[in-house]
């Protein structure tokens, strides 16, 4: 039987808390409001609510530690950038560490001053 209670204490404890049997927490609040939303707000016919539903399950599925939806916003972030023509956003911290990385090389071939240019 489903407690209160014990639906707390595993939401807390658990990082993946299930409702359902395979279904986290993530997917079952996308699809709550997913379907509520398409539904209830914007007045969609009852025979689409499975879509809703099913959307709502691929879209808050874990993938490689990674919730889809996430995955899939960030993909269209990076596309609309790219439409309008605004800069790409960089990974900093991984352009600084190869430019480290080819000095730190210069450096041990012998070269008295390394001089890397940051393109």
């Amino acid at each position: 039987m489903f407690s209160v209670t014990h639906f707390r204490s595993e939401f807390i404890y658990q990082g993946t808390a299930t409702i359902i049997r395979k279904v986290t927490m993530v997917q079952f609040m996308l699809v709550m409001v997913l379907t509520g939303t398409g539904v209830g707000i914007f007045n969609a016919p009852l025979w689409m609510a499975p879509f809703f539903i099913i959307t709502g399950y691929v879209a808050g599925y874990n993938h490689n530690g990674e919730v889809v939806l996430k995955r899939l916003a960030a993909y269209l972030i990076v596309w609309v950038r790219q439409f309008i023509g605004m800069p790409q956003i960089v990974n900093v911290q991984a352009e600084w560490d190869t430019v480290r990385g080819r000095a730190e090389q210069q450096q041990i071939r012998g070269a008295l001053t390394a001089t890397v240019i940051v393109e």
